[in-house]
């Protein structure tokens, strides 16, 4: 079970000075006050210990306040409870001119977020999280990779090693347009996209499955890909080939257009109401949220199967769920024996948890 024992935040977005304890006897933590207070904010400083841009999807250099004292560096700092040992994160943010650097450190050693993610994981669900389920592919696909990449530190690699060689591929056919580079560049793009094609298709089959199994309360949803350009992954050898084939025909297309037109992004994916027996994008703005819960609890459920530790952070809950089915969120999230974070406008909005909660007023 892991839990936050202690923030400290300075100079992020509204949070000046901070500091808080937490009681390590109680699992949920419910942040409330007014609007503009910063409840989000407070969470969102979490975040970025588990996604490079946070749960607002922010680049680094909007955490900093606009207004800010002359030793304003930005410093979040986490002492949690995790498998009997105490971790410390810290997430330090410095300024030099217009160039901003960030800096990870665990128990007091520089790391990495890779690194920080083999040991704990911050998973949310927020107001922000809602266009998922009506916008386009793209924010559909980002949404289940960065799911993945929590649970799957070899796929956040293969990731980035994918992107890094579409790129350089680029490059490449823009400026040396060298066949030999091109041909080992492709080579390894090809690779990369079999293996994220496949981990991308073995994760929506066991997010699928642990919502038949363990979330029949909740609106219950499928994760579907297609790919019209693939017939099967099951031959990985004939697949990397095909792929590498195809990344050959398209080199003229691709140097005119400056971008991979066969890649990853070629996959479309569908979140399926299996209730109402179609796309979550026909679906009310009231069930696209509950399918949107129900896929957020799914990979918490795939967390604690492999025994990994994770956070859960859920901004602005109620706003999803009406009282009776945040009473059924409560008693689910309750079998997941972890820290849950939740904020609100109000204290009464939490009388389910009552004397079973932690509350932060901030005002």
């Amino acid at each position: 079970m892991a839990n936050v024992e202690k923030i400290r935040i300075k100079n992020f977005k509204s949070h000046e000075n901070f500091l808080q304890n937490i009681d390590r006897n109680f699992n949920h933590v419910v942040v409330h006050g007014r609007n503009g207070v910063g409840k989000t904010n407070l969470l969102e400083s979490f975040s970025f210990f588990s996604n490079t841009k946070g749960m607002r999807g922010d680049n680094i250099e909007k955490v900093i306040p606009i207004m800010q004292n002359p030793k304003g560096d930005t410093d979040v700092s986490l002492v949690l409870f995790s498998k009997n040992n105490n971790l410390n994160l810290n997430l330090f943010v410095s300024k030099n001119e217009d160039l901003f650097k960030k800096t990870f450190y665990f128990n007091d050693k520089k790391t990495t977020l890779a690194n920080i993610k083999n040991y704990i994981s911050f998973l949310w669900l927020s107001p922000y999280m809602d266009k998922i389920m009506y916008e386009g592919q793209s924010i559909k696909r980002n949404f289940v990779d960065k799911m993945i990449s929590q649970n799957n530190i070899n796929f956040y690699r293969t990731l980035i090693s994918y992107k890094k060689n579409i790129s350089e591929r680029i490059n490449i056919l823009r400026n040396s347009k060298d066949d030999k580079w091109l041909n080992i560049i492709e080579e390894k793009i090809s690779e990369n996209m079999y293996e994220i094609l496949k981990i991308r298709r073995s994760y929506a089959n066991l997010i699928n499955n642990i919502i038949n199994e363990k979330l029949k309360n909740f609106r219950l949803v499928e994760i579907k890909y297609v790919n019209k350009f693939i017939i099967n992954l099951e031959d990985k050898n004939n697949s990397i080939q095909n792929f590498n084939e195809k990344l050959k025909m398209n080199r003229n297309i691709d140097e005119i257009s400056k971008r991979t037109n066969f890649g990853i992004n070629s996959d479309e994916i569908t979140f399926f109401d299996t209730s109402n027996q179609i796309s979550t994008v026909l679906c009310s703005t009231g069930e696209q949220k509950s399918s949107l819960l129900t896929i957020i609890l799914a990979n918490c459920w795939k967390l604690k199967e492999e025994k990994k530790e994770f956070i859960l952070l859920l901004d602005e809950a109620t706003s999803h769920i009406d009282e009776i089915n945040f009473l059924k969120l409560f008693n689910e999230v309750c079998k997941f024996n972890t820290q849950i974070w939740y904020t609100g406008t109000s204290k009464n909005l939490f009388q389910v948890i009552e004397n079973k909660g932690f509350f932060i007023h901030l005002q």
